[in-house]
Order: structure tokens, then C-alpha cells, then sequence
């Protein structure tokens, strides 16, 4: 279950969809925390508490987070057992094929000599450490 739930991804089609879901579930959150708990209101009447304002606020703002990815999580992996249809595998590293390709094009644009350079540049900067002694 792990494998599938690091190794797959909601479809491009659907994701904008869960996405907007976790937001939203985010945004009744907020309101739960600042309009329901009348948070806004003790701020502005001066009736809230410093530990209110040092502990309560980065709390509410925390926690919004936490229901964002609890709620994306949760549907993702609900959809990988009961609609698999909705998730795709996330796409593996390229074949050595075409990195071999990548790296013999890289060596046509900027010369073998490309590959060196690291090496050239730390034998370089011993010298100026032995030559400063």
C-alpha cells in the first residue's frame, strides 16, 4: 500500500479537482477558527489573551496545513483502492539509453573537456593552498 501511495499520482484531469477539495476544506477550517471561535473578534476587542495570540494563532494557521494534506492523503488513498482508475504510476527515471544520448549530446556542445573541469579547479586550488604556505 505505501509503494502505491509514494509511487502513483491523481490523474492531471482530476488533481485540479482535489486540490480545490482540500482548499476548500482548509477555507471551514479558518472560518471554523476565526468567525465561529470568534477569534477575530477577541483580537479586535482586545479581549484575547497573549497566550491567544502567541500559542493560539501559528496554532489555527498549523493546523490548516495538517487538513490540507490529511484531506489530499485521504482521498488519494481511498481512490487507490476503490478507483485505481483516478491515479497514475508517477514517472520513473529515464532509461540508460537515453541518458547515455544526454550525456553524448552534452559532450558535443561543450567538449569532452566539460567533465574535467571540477577536477582541474580543486588541483588548481591546492596549488594556491601549497603555493600561500
Amino acid at each position: 500500500m505505501l509503494c502505491l501511495f509514494r509511487n502513483t499520482r491523481f490523474h492531471p484531469k482530476f488533481n485540479p479537482w482535489m486540490i480545490a477539495l482540500s482548499w476548500l476544506a482548509v477555507f471551514f477550517w479558518l472560518e471554523f477558527a476565526f468567525i465561529e471561535k470568534a477569534l477575530v473578534d477577541k483580537v479586535f476587542a482586545g479581549h484575547a489573551l497573549i497566550v491567544d495570540l502567541v500559542f493560539g494563532l501559528p496554532l489555527v494557521l498549523a493546523l490548516a496545513i495538517v487538513i490540507y494534506a490529511m484531506v489530499y492523503w485521504s482521498i488519494k488513498a481511498v481512490c487507490i483502492f476503490l478507483f485505481p482508475a483516478l491515479v497514475e504510476p508517477v514517472p520513473q527515471e529515464l532509461p540508460s539509453e537515453v541518458q547515455e544520448q544526454l550525456v553524448a549530446d552534452a559532450e558535443k556542445e561543450f567538449g569532452e573537456e566539460y567533465w574535467q573541469q571540477p577536477e582541474q579547479q580543486s588541483e588548481s586550488s591546492k596549488d594556491k593552498v601549497s603555493t600561500k604556505s
